[in-house]
């Protein structure tokens, strides 16, 4: 009996104890204060009501990149007096464990940032303060409140939402296999070109012939210019000052905007280009197409194909790729601006995949079409619930396919007219449709078919042929080799389905380059490496290159 009370006694002790530091916790989290308060309790049980629900990084324990820390929430809830309130802001912060000091800190960020941040959007502070990431394999707590439109002080910030994750450990090079390591027989790769700033996606110009002097393929370069590479490998400016806006920005973060999808319309040679442009300080997507009188080797005119005025966009989740399909129209990737929402509902661009004239206007045989009521989104709309669809390409038996970069886990999936692919803000809802799930997240950017009557199979054995290769960035601006991308990979066909992806190659070196643009080309596979190689360099400078994967022996 003694030993009961004395259990009993104790445990109320330590309940009230626990309470007095729990209240202790609140009060130093709800003055709005600007210092740094004390390291939170990785201890607390659930989260008080009214506090972010954390959905990135998607549970305690979760390993994430140091580079890349995506960072999500739940909207907003109604406030527990059952009022609601504008959300104006959120505060996000990671802690490190070991020491315990708040290492970034992002005070009061709003627009899509409200409940979707990275590490761009923040500074890093204390013993981070010189860094651009965070350390490898550290433990940290993330944590975050948002703030509502409330006159009244005490009200205005909600309790903190918090998640415990562990950053990934870095991996070493591999000794001896080169910067591009091979992982299959009989391949090797090779620099094409270089002196390209951000170079994203890449456009093989219909029927070359190999001429030296006429262009071969065309590449997009993030803040603003198109360029030519001809068939002796020399590379031009086919078009520059694109934007009408400064797009340098943090990376991850608000710097990744810009010129994005790139095709070239095989009845003229035109040049399609996807582009954004600012309008009263916010960025709206259009495509543009780009008319030469030198053969493509200089644009001359350009016009505007389809503008999207209302539809503001934010940077990675924009306007990407383009393609032109077997049935002559041009099909444009649309992000969800990271607005969920926007991706199921008809009346936005935003979250689809668009089906347009060459002209630019809406065909008629689109699924939502009805001129009746005069054209709008929805007649554009050729499938819709995409959160980011960076890239797709064509199959030889007229099958349309596109990448897709979620949140902890990515989509590839077949495109069909009309079907909606569910993206409603949920990791639940990018499971299917689904030809294959990537989780981790690997972040596929782009798609290309080895065909026998496209520039005779590239090269390649008849092995490969109809086989899709994607290409995997990763983690945004990481450093070395990565265990989830930076690397290029072969899926195989059976009937509808796909089988596990086979590595073809994968970044081995010490720098920041990618592969994120990849296109069949003559006598290869062609990809772009976004970055330089180079540890120390900044996103943006004009030293990144094109590279090719070529077929030189029996497998």
């Amino acid at each position: 009996m003694r030993n009961r009370r004395f259990l009993v006694t104790a445990t109320a002790v330590a309940i009230v104890l626990a309470g007095i530091g729990y209240l202790s916790f609140r009060q130093a989290y709800s003055s709005g204060a600007p210092q740094p308060p004390p390291r939170p309790v990785r201890t607390l049980g659930a989260p008080l009501p009214g506090a972010p629900a954390v959905t990135e990084p998607r549970a305690d324990g979760h390993l994430v990149s140091g580079a890349d820390v995506h960072m999500e929430s739940a909207p907003m809830p109604t406030r527990k007096d059952g009022k609601k309130v504008k959300h104006v802001c959120t505060e996000w912060e990671i802690w490190s464990v070991e020491p315990a000091e708040r290492v970034w800190h992002s005070p009061c960020v709003d627009g899509p940032q409200l409940v979707h941040a990275h590490l761009g959007d923040g500074e890093f502070e204390n013993s981070f303060a010189a860094r651009r990431d965070l350390a490898a394999d550290r433990e940290y707590d993330l944590r975050l409140r948002y703030r509502d439109a409330s006159l009244d002080k005490a009200k205005r910030w909600s309790p903190w939402g918090y998640r415990a994750f562990r950053t990934l450990p870095q991996r070493a090079p591999l000794a001896g296999a080169g910067t591009w390591h091979v992982r299959q027989d009989g391949y090797r790769v090779e620099e094409v070109a270089g002196g390209f700033q951000l170079p994203v996606h890449l456009a093989m110009a219909p029927g070359h012939t190999g001429d030296p002097a006429q262009p071969m393929f065309y590449v997009t370069e993030l803040y603003g210019q198109i360029k030519v590479v001809k068939g002796d490998l020399s590379t031009g400016v086919y078009a520059k000052n694109l934007l009408n806006f400064n797009p340098r920005g943090t990376f991850p973060g608000t710097g990744e905007k810009g010129v994005t999808g790139i095709v070239v319309d095989p009845n003229n040679g035109d040049v399609l280009a996807s582009v954004l442009y600012e309008r009263g300080g916010v960025h709206y997507p259009k495509v543009v197409r780009f008319s030469s009188k030198d053969g493509g080797l200089t644009a001359a005119k350009q016009t505007t194909l389809l503008d999207m005025p209302a539809e503001a966009q934010s940077a990675a989740h924009q306007i990407s790729q383009l393609t032109i399909g077997p049935d002559g129209k041009l099909y444009v990737h649309m992000g969800d601006a990271m607005l969920a929402y926007t991706a199921k509902d008809l009346n936005s661009f935003r979250g689809k995949i668009l089906r347009v004239n060459l002209d630019g206007s809406a065909p008629a045989d689109n699924p939502f079409y009805d001129a009746e009521d005069g054209i709008t989104a929805r007649d554009y709309v050729y499938a819709s619930g995409f959160r980011n669809p960076f890239g797709g390409a064509w199959r030889a038996d007229g099958s349309y396919y596109q990448v897709e970069n979620g949140t902890a886990i990515d989509r590839l999936s077949r495109v069909d007219k009309g079907v909606d692919y569910g993206w409603d803000g949920t990791r639940d809802s990018m499971l299917k449709p689904k030809l294959h799930i990537w989780s981790p997240s690997t972040a596929p950017t782009s798609i290309a078919f080895v065909d026998p009557d496209v520039h005779h199979g590239s090269g390649f054995p008849k092995g490969k042929y109809g086989h899709m290769f994607v290409a995997e960035s990763g983690p945004t601006f990481a450093t070395g080799p990565q265990d989830n991308g930076k690397r290029i990979v072969e899926f195989t066909f059976d009937g509808g389905k796909v089988g596990k992806p086979k590595t073809l190659l994968e970044y081995n070196g010490t720098g920041k380059a990618t592969v994120v643009g990849l296109a069949a080309g003559p006598d290869g596979l062609y990809f772009t490496a976004l970055y330089p190689d180079a540890d120390t360099a900044a996103p943006d400078d004009p030293n990144a290159k094109i590279y090719r994967v070529r077929y030189t022996g029996a497998e």
